[in-house]
Parts: structure tokens; C-alpha cells; sequence
């Protein structure tokens, strides 16, 4: 395999940057949109309260998204590992999904019925998320399958994680700095703040479409990658990456994370607004500084893992991030201004920030590979696909649940509902940890070094 030059890791990196910006907009601001609070200036245009038994519509709308999506991420997964294209088993996804993933995320924010609810809003809605999601699993699982055969080594495939640690952390940046965009709008132009929400997605959306195209036209697969196409059909790889015992508590242990940090960053927005008393445009500055402060933690994070092994790393990373949830629960009252009250918010969430950037997709990695060398099929897309899908299921419990918490009070004058899902995400960022204990990372790196394939 020709050996990665650095400008072929940073066009891989940057299809990174692209993803991450429209992931980012989604976890940022889907509920802020739909569900805002009173006073935001934002369009009501569907329904605000339960639906049923106290899930709320955007919730079932995400849940039924995921249920799809248990189809779709193995059998994209699968037909990308199985596939004998010229150009290669990951580019040609890459290649025909970034234009539908970028305008889906557009068209999420736009509703046909503006300024009102309408029953075709909530069809609108229901139908194209699900089909922004199958976009989104189209690009992302090959593009991530793609670091496991990149990275020739453990080593090669952790550098890789850190490269694409920090792009990831800038997508969520950019998405973040989004009111600061909209604001600009607001006062050039005579607007609703509801068409300039929409414009700035828009332009973000074109923005990560560009980033997502040059991997899919600036590597060539063919020339980095060698590993074979597999053989085996959609079940029988399934059946394998389960057997993979230490990946199962590793999929566990994501759902937990997904999930916390979908209440996380959700809800960040509540947290600056409504806890600790600060703008909207508050939150980009908040998230980038977690951003900086993490970028100056991913060097020792990439020595420390190389040299200590990744499973210690992940263990400071869970206790870090239950710190900060607890912190957050009594967020606002303490005796300071509420800009000083969120300083070690960014302390405390940079750290797992920082680790949880880096490590986890080289976890992935090394499984696959080490799997492929136990039964001799190369299964990348897939680990990458079932961890994909686990993800978002993690992700679409926290809106089906968020919603339902946050209706106990998400206003200055009752914030119960913010508080009370902080300590909901603690509880399951402890669940993550205790089962992340039981990952046996030692022997899977034994295996590759005695089979020479790390």
C-alpha cells in the first residue's frame, strides 16, 4: 500500500469537516427550531405539545428515522464492503451521496406552510429527516470505513482519528457560530429571524457540500487501499461483527455516550440562554473554546493512547463528562455572572471532548481489523455502519426523550426540565462507563501483534 502523504490525511480530514457541519446544525438546532422557547422570534409551524404519552413530534419523527435506519446502515454498510467498483468499495458512495446529504439538511429547516401549523409541516418534516438520515448513512459509514484502510497500523489509525478529532470540532464550531450568521441577516436585510435561520443553513449546507466532495474526488481509493471486497452477504457479516464479544461492550458503551451527548448538545443552547443568562451567539463562543482547549489536549491524547492504550484514556473521558453534567445541574446558581458560571463548563467538557474526538473511531478500527484477520473478511463499512447506527440511536432517544423533560419548564422563570435532564445524562454517561470497563483492549492488540497486522 503507497504510504499516506500528509495532504492526502487533510483532504481526508476535510470530508470530515463537511459531515460534521450538517450533523452538527441537526444536534444543535432541530429542537431549538421546532420546539423554541417564548421570545425566540421563531415560527411556530408544528405542533408544540405531546403527540403521545408525552412524546412530542419531533421525537417520534427522529425515532421512526432510526427505525429505518436499522435497514439502511447494514445494507449500505454491506453493499459498500461487497462492492467491486473501479474506482473503488467507498469513493463511488461518497461521490453520489454528498449532494442529497447537504440539500436534505436544507430542506429539514424549510416547511411548506410557513408561519403556521399545518398538518403538511409534520408530513413535510417526517419525510424528508428520514430521508436526510439514509442520506447521511450513505457518506458517512463508507467515508469512516475508509480509516481502517488508510491507517496501515494502530498508530497510522489513531494519527488518522486525530486528524479528523479536530476537523470534526470544527464543523461543530462552524454550526455553533450559526446565530452569529443569522444575526448579520437580521440586520442588513428586513426579514424574519426565521428566513434568515433558514438562509444560513443554506449557505452552511453548500459550504460542507464542498468540503465533503474533494476526499470523494481528491483520493484515490484504488492506490491507498487494498483490502478485498467481502463475500458475505448482509446477515452473515452482521453475525460476525456481534461475535466480536469486546465490540459488543464497545457499542453499548457509544449507545450510553450518544445519548448523553445528545442531551448535551441539544440542550446547549438552554444552558447559555436560559441557566446562565447569555445570548444565542453565546453558544459559538462556548463551543469554540471547548474547541481550542481540546485541540491543545489531542497531542498528549495521541502520545498518552500510544503509549498507555486507549481503554485508559476513554475511562478519564466518561469520569469527565459525568463531572460536567453534575457541574451543569446546578448551573446559575452560583454567586458569579453567568459567563464566569460557564468557564468550567469548557474546562470540564474539553477533556472528554478532546478523547472521545480522537479515540473511539480508532477503537472501531482496530476491531475491524483484528476481525478481519480472525475470518479473513474485510467488514469495515459495516463495524463502521452498526456503530453509525447506534449513534443515532442514542441521538433519536435523546429527542424522543428531551422534548417530554424539557415540557417540566425551559424558561427563566422555571428551568426544572434543564435541570433534571442534565442529572438523566450523568446517570447514563456513568451506565457507558461501567460498561466500557469490560472492553478488553489488550487482547485484541495481542492477536494483531501476533498476527503482525498492527
Amino acid at each position: 500500500m503507497t504510504k499516506l502523504s500528509k495532504k492526502i490525511r487533510i483532504y481526508y480530514a476535510l470530508g470530515q469537516l463537511g459531515w460534521s457541519i450538517l450533523a452538527s446544525i441537526i444536534g444543535t438546532w432541530l429542537i431549538y427550531f421546532y420546539l423554541p422557547p417564548e421570545g425566540s422570534g421563531i415560527d411556530i409551524v408544528v405542533p408544540q405539545g405531546s403527540i403521545f404519552l408525552g412524546v412530542t413530534l419531533i421525537g417520534i419523527i427522529t425515532a421512526f428515522a432510526t427505525s429505518i435506519d436499522a435497514i439502511t446502515d447494514p445494507w449500505i454498510a454491506n453493499k459498500s464492503d461487497k462492492s467491486t467498483h473501479p474506482l473503488g468499495r467507498r469513493i463511488p458512495f461518497m461521490r453520489k451521496s454528498a449532494f442529497p446529504f447537504a440539500m436534505l439538511l436544507v430542506l429539514v429547516f424549510i416547511v411548506p406552510y410557513q408561519g403556521d401549523v399545518h398538518i403538511f409541516n409534520s408530513l413535510w418534516l417526517f419525510i424528508i429527516f428520514t430521508l436526510y438520515i439514509i442520506a447521511y448513512t450513505a457518506y458517512v459509514v463508507p467515508y469512516t470505513a475508509l480509516l481502517s484502510e488508510l491507517g496501515d497500523s494502530k498508530e497510522e489509525r489513531i494519527d488518522l482519528s486525530t486528524y479528523i478529532s479536530v476537523t470534526w470540532f470544527l464543523g461543530l464550531v462552524i454550526a455553533t457560530f450559526a446565530p452569529s450568521i443569522w444575526d448579520i441577516l437580521l440586520q442588513i436585510f428586513d426579514i424574519s429571524k426565521t428566513l434568515a435561520m433558514q438562509i444560513t443553513f443554506g449557505f452552511l449546507g453548500v459550504v460542507a457540500l464542498i468540503f465533503m466532495l474533494i476526499p470523494a474526488y481528491g483520493i484515490d481509493e484504488k492506490k491507498y487501499c487494498t483490502a478485498p471486497a467481502t463475500n458475505l452477504d448482509m446477515k452473515k457479516s452482521i453475525k460476525s461483527v456481534f461475535a466480536n464479544v469486546d465490540f459488543r461492550y464497545f457499542l453499548l458503551s457509544e449507545l450510553g455516550y450518544w445519548l448523553s451527548n445528545g442531551f448535551f448538545q441539544a440542550t446547549l443552547v438552554y444552558y447559555i440562554t436560559v441557566l446562565a443568562l447569555q445570548k444565542e451567539s453565546s453558544v459559538g463562543l462556548i463551543v469554540t473554546s471547548v474547541g481550542i482547549l481540546s485541540f491543545l489536549l489531542y497531542p498528549a491524547v495521541n502520545k498518552l493512547s500510544k503509549k498507555y492504550g486507549k481503554k485508559k484514556l476513554m475511562i478519564v473521558s466518561f469520569f469527565f463528562l459525568i463531572v460536567s453534567f453534575l457541574y451543569i445541574s446546578i448551573l446559575g446558581k452560583l454567586p458569579f455572572s453567568g459567563i464566569v458560571q460557564l468557564i468550567p463548563v469548557i474546562v470540564f467538557f474539553a477533556i472528554p471532548s478532546a478523547i472521545s474526538g480522537v479515540l473511539p473511531n480508532a477503537i472501531i478500527a482496530d476491531c475491524a481489523v483484528y476481525d478481519a484477520y480472525e475470518t479473513g473478511q474485510n467488514k469495515e463499512a459495516l463495524y463502521f455502519g452498526v456503530r453509525s447506527f447506534l449513534s443515532k440511536v442514542g441521538i433519536a432517544l435523546s429527542t424522543l426523550i428531551l422534548p417530554s423533560v424539557l415540557a417540566m419548564g425551559k424558561s427563566v422563570e422555571n428551568d426544572i426540565g434543564i435541570r433534571v435532564s442534565v442529572l438523566i445524562a450523568a446517570g447514563v454517561a456513568l451506565f457507558s462507563l461501567i460498561v466500557f470497563l469490560k472492553y478488553d483492549e489488550k487482547r485484541i492488540d495481542e492477536k494483531m501483534q501476533e498476527s503482525n497486522v498492527s
